[in-house]
């Protein structure tokens, strides 16, 4: 069997997924008396970190390890990437950015017995490049008929091509609103199931995004989707039009829904009003489907014509009666550039604005279009063509500063060009921060903010916490909390945010979200929430423990180990301490379907990562075990745990890309559970021993 990996930042710590195939040795030089064995290491690329376990052997304990010789490909290398603890045999693997693909292998010497022993090349490495060489598909086009979406299950298989580090996910690159199609974890490309709104027809690009759990990369021009259909409606954006007689004319140019292969336009019958002449002076483009008259056509001034279509495709052909009306009229009136100009806007950034052309705008059939924009602004604004109205939605991403917008009002017998003067200046609601500090004594308050640590009740109770933030002087913030973790009864003040916490149990942790708004039901409104955390902790069994701070803020990705604790009232070499029970976890700003609970609750994140720890393990999985999270549980092989007790330190240790969702999504929230204790150095009884809940895990991936 061989070890994988779960890895996906740039430069986090690898570890060890499923089983492992040993190297194992004897001395290459002397005697039976030891043998050695390490795991094969797989699955690993450019710019991933790794930690092995320590290595099993049979005879005398080793001692004193040393890495003696590095190959590559079997040809001798100097590497300083490769580092072993002497006093555990646990191999190291760091700064790989630069180390080129291939088989590394390791000789490895140590002592045992009072005798030295040397394994040629028994720790083995084999570096993958970080992304596949190239993608292939099983067919270069996915096509699904419109009328056939909501049964269709037709699919496209992306497959990778060359030896690359395992593939984490995969993605579509798609424009904001046409994600019409997904990508399985497998590398299935078919309809997007949870899409909402209207699939249009049409031919779609779909460059795909291959993340490793060593980097990512985007190949084009592989696939294209294609939505197939007859040709469904027909609009212009102004559905009628005037001309002056004898002069020519031409109309917007149609939008269509349907397919655009092989698209022709054809009139199929010109329509005469009443009291209209008949006419085959109008004419249409086949290719863009624009209407026009010629100058010099003689039409009656008065005249109506209404236009019924044809529009054929590769796909069939459909009439549309009434698509355009014309009208002759004796004059139009020309574009008067000095009536053409908008009144500056000063607009919220984030925040939707419109701007109306000024009144006593003079011009007839007018059709109005955006210039040359800068390229801040390009892509966040768009203009009505029929009223000249400039928008942009509530979201944008236009930069503080001042714009010149140019715009181009047209008709038939002219144009003028005018500017909106656009200046996006700050949001005056617009604050990031939320800080009550600590009473752990820990500076800057910033850093270790929102932790107050008491060993009475009375002491928690008592607390009024003040916050500060960022807002800006004058503003006005309303509060309010959602209580999660204890802390039953707690209160804030809705117009200042001091809090008063509330209802805890000793030797346990208190949640609180705190939430703060800035200009409510204004544009520009702006919320910020924090978690603001409680330790209730007194003697268990004549034993304190103290973690400072007792929030562990750490990368999912890179995992981390947390400070050591304070322990008190025990001797050192006959602590023991591993988590228990009662297990919890809070959304912060993970996905919505993150419930708050406990990993017997089916769908949630806990119960997701109770199921991916025992599926790598190959056991049933059982959501009322410590297991995951146990270092007695995993001690032969520490890599698979989520986290542990360090037996020595007692500080936590969280494992690289662990704590992620089936589809590689990170936890981004808060861990907590019961830890039990024991002070006679027993390991049968740590089960039933003392408990306590001294740490909050905080997951984010900022960290």
């Amino acid at each position: 069997m061989k070890s994988m990996f779960r890895n996906i930042s740039l430069a986090v710590t690898a570890f060890l997924l499923g089983g492992v195939l040993f190297a194992g040795c004897k001395d290459d030089e002397t005697s039976d008396a030891l043998d050695l064995y390490y795991s094969e290491v797989v699955n690993i690329g450019p710019s991933m970190l790794f930690n092995s376990d320590a290595p099993t052997y049979y005879g005398p304990a080793p001692s004193d390890f040393a890495i003696t010789a590095v190959t590559l490909d079997d040809a001798a290398i100097a590497s300083e990437s490769f580092t072993i603890n002497a006093a555990t045999g646990i191999v190291s693997i760091v700064n790989t950015e630069a180390l080129e693909p291939g088989v590394y292998k390791l000789t490895i010497s140590c002592l045992a017995g009072g005798a030295r022993y040397t394994f040629k090349d028994i720790f083995t490495v084999r570096m993958s490049p970080a992304t596949p060489v190239a993608l292939t598909v099983s067919a270069p086009t996915l096509e699904i008929p419109y009328a056939d979406l909501e049964t269709s299950e037709a699919s496209v298989t992306v497959t990778p091509v060359g030896e690359t580090v395992s593939i984490q996910a995969y993605s579509l690159v798609q424009p904001e609103g046409q994600e019409y199609f997904s990508i399985s974890t497998s590398g299935v490309v078919s309809l997007n199931a949870n899409f909402k709104g209207e699939v249009m027809p049409g031919n779609y690009p779909l460059p795909i995004r291959v993340k490793t759990y060593a980097g990512e990369m985007t190949y084009e021009n592989l696939l294209t989707a294609r939505i197939t259909s007859l040709p469904l409606s027909v609009s212009y954006p102004t559905s009628a039009g005037r001309i002056e007689t004898d002069m020519s004319f031409s109309s917007t140019t149609p939008t269509l829904k349907g397919s655009p292969d092989g698209l022709s336009w054809a009139i199929r019958q010109v329509r005469p009003g009443e009291n209209s002449p008949e006419t085959d002076l109008i004419k249409i483009d086949p290719a863009t489907g624009v209407i026009s008259v010629d100058a010099g056509n003689g039409l009656t001034v008065g005249a109506v014509y209404t236009l019924d279509l044809t529009v054929t495709n590769d796909f069939g052909s459909a009439d549309f009666d009434g698509a355009f009306t014309l009208t002759v009229v004796d004059y139009i009136e020309p574009i008067d550039a000095a009536t053409f100009a908008y009144d500056p806007v000063e607009a919220i950034q984030g925040g939707e604005f419109k701007a109306e052309k000024r009144a006593g705008f003079v011009g007839d059939e007018a059709v109005f279009a955006l210039g040359t924009l800068p390229a801040e602004v390009e892509g966040q604004i768009t203009i009505d063509a029929a009223t000249g109205k400039i928008s942009a939605a509530k979201g944008h991403s236009i930069p503080l500063g001042s714009y010149t917008i140019p715009v181009v009002a047209s008709n038939l017998k002219g144009q003028a060009e005018t500017t909106l003067q656009l200046t996006v200046i700050e949001n005056p609601y617009y604050f990031t921060k939320i800080v009550y500090g600590n009473n752990l004594g820990l500076e800057p308050a910033e850093n270790y903010a929102n932790q107050f640590r008491c060993a009475k009740e009375s002491e928690l109770t008592s607390l009024k916490l003040m916050p500060t933030t960022d807002a800006k002087p004058g503003t006005q913030l309303s509060w309010s909390i959602k209580i999660k973790h204890q802390c039953k009864g707690s209160l804030i003040d809705s117009e200042t945010g001091e809090l008063s916490p509330s209802g805890f149990n000793v030797n346990n942790g208190g949640l609180i979200f705190v939430t703060a708004t800035a200009g409510k039901g204004k544009v520009g409104e702006t919320s910020v929430t924090v978690p603001v955390f409680f330790s209730f902790i007194q003697a268990k069994d004549g034993v304190t423990v103290h973690y400072t701070p007792f929030v562990f803020q750490v990368n999912p990705r890179t995992g981390g180990t947390s400070v050591i604790p304070t322990v008190d009232g025990v001797d050192p070499s006959l602590f023991l301490m591993d988590y228990r029970r009662t297990f919890n976890y809070y959304n912060f700003n993970g996905p919505t379907n993150y419930l708050d609970t406990t990993p017997a609750t089916a769908g949630s994140f806990l119960n997701m990562i109770w199921t991916t720890y025992y599926t790598n393990i190959g056991k049933t999985v059982n959501t009322g075990s410590k297991d995951p999270v146990s270092y007695y549980s995993n001690k032969t092989s520490l890599s698979m745990a989520m986290c542990y007790v360090d037996p020595v330190t007692k500080a936590l240790v969280v494992n690289p890309n662990k704590w992620m969702d089936p589809n590689g999504v990170m936890a981004n929230g808060m861990f907590i559970g019961q830890m039990t204790f024991v002070q006679n150095g027993t390991e049968s009884g740590i089960n039933n021993g003392s408990q306590i809940f001294p740490l909050w895990v905080w997951f984010d991936e900022k960290f």
